[in-house]
């Protein structure tokens, strides 16, 4: 346990950033409870998404400074528009049901987050473990990158393309690079801060928020919406072991955010009971969350049109139909409108999603779509997705039953079927990934995910968590009363035996839904992808021990050859020290290839690009790479595994990894 004491304090500095840069907008609307938190974490993250592109522009350093003047400014702006968002007055805000109390929400989410922080110590194994895998390079380095331009705006990311800068989503290395900053913690554990607030706060408290809007502000929906929210080992503990997806994981957190906001402004479920929130301020924190979630990553536009479509098909029946809305306090009222204004509403908004789609999906296509199925059939991917574990091994059976009795019981709801219909959307894309060959239709369906059937699994989660709320539920509410008879056996007991009852059954099925078949899949599998010992694919303990001595022997304006595929591109993020190419991918210097192929045996093609590049040192972490065998790392086979070199002179060395420093050309 002590070794993840490091991670305490900035994993409390990355809450304190969050409550810090939210908070002043949800109090700018008066809003408080369960409110306050649902409006502060997107807030907080559409600061952290603004805040470096107007410090980038204007060429303010990124520190704390920049998004904390412009939640300020934004809260000022709130403050000021309140009236005509319909903010409530001071004396009706203070007016809070008890299912609508802040710590109600926040503590069933810790639920939850308590469990999936569980399964995370128990993958990762230590506080400043590194990913094992191809995406960690970037994104270490990137963070590494904005600390030291102390420029975070994803307009000037350049990493794998000096000089040239391309529009990539910066919020995540962002917030980590703060974190950093404030805690000198090193970018590795600053990293895993981050992902411990997104995995175990961001994302249990939006879980938590959606499952109330879908099911009902009542306490217990409340406390089984934060157990289911850790009970798909999919979601969000896959994307913190695959790629390593950081960006997406984060913008997948925020989307039950902008789903809330979107069945408030549909008037669909219990949305409007479960935060009575004025119009206007369902209209802010849409646009917010949204806006957030995008500048996370750009793909939150794409998921949001899947969960959405038969919402929204829903809201248009009803309104050609003439049918009644969901008021605040639950009930069906007849609205204001005529039912042809209504109608006409309906058609435009219907226009306009499918115009949106046709859009989003001509953009987001992407040029490369390698990932094929992994199941021959779609029975298979079918068994996967109804078993909560798509991709994962096992099936979770006991969500499973949660998951079918939810959807029971919608079927006998009319007013909620729509439900069932999200639900079957997203679990009907990850069928056609995993279920389906390479094809030009699936690739149609697919290409915004690069035909990944990983990164469809991982949205499985997102469909399957209404209906597992409502299984849970009714499960929940048929042992409460088995419970208050059992307890009237025990007369001398009175309260006490059915407050104890009460904590058995919770107890038992918070093991029963994410403490089993589902967490023993989420360890075994992100745990693979965090393996610290001498065959780790990205970075080994020889190699890693090289990488923090590094500064003992280099000086601080030293450039380092590397080889990306093998590792040593991360002595950049763990060190600051320049490494000439700091990721796999990417457009750089053509004499790097002169010089990593030949610098080994000397060649005047390497010692002149060596001399031209001001590099002077050789870091050689042999031919393991994180992908095995990859014909990309043929160029780098002058300073990968080297046995004998008149060239290079040995500095350091741990195991198999060294560190050579060119004695052999001339520099001058």
């Amino acid at each position: 346990m002590t070794a993840w004491l490091p991670l305490a304090l900035p994993a409390l500095i990355a809450l304190g950033v969050v409550a810090l840069l939210g908070l002043p907008s949800a109090y700018a609307l008066r809003l408080r409870g369960a409110a306050a938190a649902v409006v502060a974490v997107p807030a907080a993250f559409a600061v952290l998404a603004l805040a470096p592109i107007f410090s980038g522009a204007l060429g303010i350093r990124w520190t704390l400074l920049s998004p904390f003047v412009v939640a300020i400014l934004l809260a000022l702006v709130l403050l000021v528009l309140r009236r005509w968002l319909g903010a409530p007055r001071e004396a009706a805000a203070r007016r809070i049901a008890p299912s609508q109390r802040f710590w109600v929400l926040v503590g069933a989410a810790a639920i939850g987050g308590v469990a999936t922080a569980t399964i995370l110590m128990l993958s990762m194994k230590s506080a400043d473990a590194i990913s094992q895998t191809y995406d960690a390079i970037f994104h270490l380095n990137a963070t590494r990158l904005i600390l030291d331009s102390g420029n975070a705006s994803p307009f000037a990311m350049d990493l794998a393309s000096p000089g040239d800068p391309a529009f990539y989503p910066t919020l995540w290395h962002g917030f980590v690079a703060l974190v950093a900053q404030l805690s000198g913690a090193s970018i590795p554990l600053a990293t895993n801060a981050v992902l411990f607030v997104v995995c175990c706060v961001v994302w249990p408290i939006g879980a938590v928020a959606l499952g109330r809007a879908l099911a009902g502000p009542s306490t217990r929906v409340t406390v089984v919406s934060g157990v289911v929210a850790a009970a798909f080992p999919n979601f969000p503990l896959s994307l913190a072991g695959f790629g390593v997806l950081y960006p997406n994981l984060l913008s997948l957190a925020l989307l039950p955010y902008v789903l809330v906001a979107a069945l408030q402004l549909l008037g669909l479920g219990w949305a409007r009971r479960s935060l009575p929130l004025p119009i206007g301020t369902s209209w802010t924190l849409f646009i917010g969350s949204l806006g957030a979630a995008v500048l996370a990553h750009p793909n939150a536009v794409h998921v949001l049109i899947l969960w959405l479509a038969v919402p929204i098909i829903a809201a248009a029946v009803r309104a050609f139909r003439g049918g009644r809305i969901a008021a605040a306090d639950g009930s069906l009222v007849q609205p204001s409108r005529s039912r042809a204004l209504r109608a006409s509403l309906a058609a435009v908004g219907l226009a306009a999603f499918a115009a949106l789609t046709v859009l989003a999906w001509y953009f987001g296509r992407t040029t490369t779509n390698p990932w094929e199925g992994g199941h021959p059939s779609p029975f298979g991917a079918i068994l996967d997705a109804v078993g909560a574990t798509p991709k994962m091994e096992g099936h979770n059976w006991p969500v499973t039953l949660l998951v079918l009795l939810g959807a029971a019981l919608l079927l006998r709801r009319r007013r909620l079927r729509w439900v069932l219909g999200l639900s079957l959307v997203l679990i009907a894309f990850y069928v056609i990934a995993d279920g389906f060959p390479t094809s030009d239709w699936r690739t149609f369906f697919l290409s915004p995910w690069y035909n990944d059937p990983w990164r469809l699994a991982a949205l499985v989660p997102l469909g399957a968590l209404p209906l597992a709320v409502h299984g849970a539920s009714a499960a929940a509410a048929v042992a409460s009363t088995a419970m208050r008879r059992t307890a009237r056996m025990f007369p001398a007991g009175g309260e006490r035996s059915r407050h104890a009852f009460w904590v058995a059954f919770a107890t038992l099925f918070l093991l029963a839904a994410t403490q089993g078949a589902g967490a023993f899949a989420a360890v075994n599998y992100v745990s693979s992808k965090y393996e610290f010992d001498r065959w780790s694919p990205l970075l080994s303990p020889d190699e890693r021990a090289i990488i923090e001595r590094l500064p003992q022997h280099v000086p601080d304006d030293a450039v380092i050859i590397d080889n990306p595929w093998n590792g040593g591109a991360l002595a950049y993020a763990l060190t600051g020290l320049e490494v000439l190419v700091p990721h796999t991918s990417g457009t750089y210097d053509p004499d790097v290839a002169d010089l990593t192929s030949g610098i080994d045996r000397g060649t005047p093609e390497a010692c002149a690009a060596a001399a031209d590049l001001g590099a002077e040192f050789v870091l050689d972490f042999g031919r393991e790479y994180v992908f095995p065998g990859t014909p990309r790392a043929i160029p780098y086979l002058g300073i990968s595994g080297v046995e004998e070199s008149a060239t290079l002179t040995e500095v350091d060395r741990e195991g198999g990894a060294v560190l050579y420093r060119i004695t052999g050309c001339d520099l001058n």
